[in-house]
């Protein structure tokens, strides 16, 4: 993989957990349209990639951070995959994608920043969720819940050391 510098609250996906959440999508990844919001050193975006994806979208805020995904998306010559460096928080920042739709979008914002919310709701108001896309949170393993909105369903949920891992399954696109 590429060399990737420090960030503030950059926390790449560990090996194994990394490695459980693939096996759960590798149905979903092939020919999918996967948005990373919050990209960090890119590794859940390249991973999709690697597994079958089609497109994926990164999205990170950090100019420094953006750069080297770029630079990683270079070396790697993926030309799959695009960098964009937004706020993925701010309602109507989300880049629309080739397909119209996203099938997969992971959320793995710095935890002590809680975007978790804020996140999930520019999503869900976004219109980009097709109806049976996949929405993985990555969050602490302290938190209980998150409020996510009606029509997605819990399918899969993992406590690994101090990350918790949750995919919701997209029943109805529409935010009620």
């Amino acid at each position: 993989m590429v060399n990737f510098g420090d960030a503030s609250g950059l926390r790449p996906t560990g090996n194994r957990l990394r490695e459980t959440l693939f096996s759960w999508l590798q149905a979903e990844i092939p020919e999918s349209c996967c948005l990373d919001m919050f990209a960090g050193s890119g590794v859940l975006g390249f991973e999709a990639i690697s597994r079958g994806a089609n497109e994926v979208i990164l999205l990170e805020r950090d100019a420094t951070v953006c750069r080297q995904l770029r630079d990683s998306v270079q070396q790697l010559g993926v030309k799959e995959v695009q960098v964009h460096c937004l706020d993925s928080t701010k309602h109507g920042s989300l880049p629309v994608p080739r397909s119209g739709f996203y099938n997969i979008v992971f959320i793995d914002p710095p935890f002590a920043e809680n975007l978790h919310d804020k996140a999930i709701i520019n999503l869900a108001h976004s219109g980009l969720l097709g109806i049976g896309a996949v929405v993985v949170v990555e969050s602490d393993a302290r938190s209980d819940s998150l409020p996510v909105p009606a029509g997605w369903s819990l399918i899969k949920n993992k406590v690994a050391g101090e990350v918790r891992l949750s995919v919701y399954r997209i029943e109805n696109a529409r935010v009620s």
